[in-house]
């Protein structure tokens, strides 16, 4: 496996390999959970802390956790037509470390 490309902010390692037999190409993605562990991590630290009257931080959500939504979920977490979906995730005891306050989306 060749390494394509790497993401130092989100983790997320992009390899390549080429089968033989198969003739074809193989990709593969990787996400350093070091990284999704400190956004959680961050998440716990900042909770309930008031960000200011004009924004608040209501989540941060790890590279690993948007792929399971798409995986899962068919969610989008970046589309703006799958919004619905995002928030009802992030207001859901599954998906609770993601958010930083206690506010319904």
């Amino acid at each position: 496996m060749r390494l394509l490309s790497e993401n130092p902010l989100s983790g997320v390692k992009v390899y390549h390999d080429w089968d033989d037999d198969a003739q074809q190409h193989i990709f593969r993605t990787d996400i350093d959970r070091i990284v999704s562990k400190a956004v959680v991590e961050r998440n716990k630290a900042i909770e309930g802390h008031n960000m200011g009257k004009e924004m608040r931080l209501a989540a941060s959500i790890p590279p690993e956790v948007q792929f399971e939504w798409l995986d899962k979920f068919g969610i989008e977490f970046w589309n703006p037509a799958h919004a619905d979906g995002v928030k009802r995730l992030l207001n859901s005891n599954e998906y609770r470390y993601l958010r930083v306050n206690h506010f319904m989306l």
